[in-house]
């Protein structure tokens, strides 16, 4: 008798210890059920990532426009009027021609003699 109720304990203790593996194997922090949730945040994370990367590329296409030697003076431009506030959004910068700008500014600075 004494071995069969050593028998049954070993065998409790073992569906005990196999329950407790199989409880966590489904329910855990890592089991299965909780995988759905890992998956979903995988995609949030991988959509973020896509925004992120679609953002720097627009940084580094910006950022090429002030490279040295490859200035484009009319975006400067554009952009340091609207800053500063000194160009409303809609309106239309225009660039004048060197020799246009220097004669206007010439030809107002004369004054008539009387």
């Amino acid at each position: 008798m004494a071995f069969l109720k050593g028998i049954r304990i070993s065998t409790f203790l073992f569906s005990g210890v196999l329950v407790y593996f199989a409880v966590h194997f489904f329910v855990g922090q890592q089991g299965v059920l909780s995988w759905h949730s890992y998956v979903q945040a995988a995609d949030r994370l991988m959509a973020e990532r896509d925004g992120l990367v679609k953002q720097r590329i627009e940084l580094e296409r910006k950022l090429a426009r002030y490279k040295a030697g490859e200035v484009d003076s009319d975006y400067v431009e554009e952009r340091a009027m609207s800053q500063l506030g000194l160009a409303g959004p809609n309106d239309i910068a225009m660039p004048l021609p060197k020799t246009a700008a220097v004669a206007g500014s010439s030809a107002s600075s004369q004054t008539p003699n009387p």
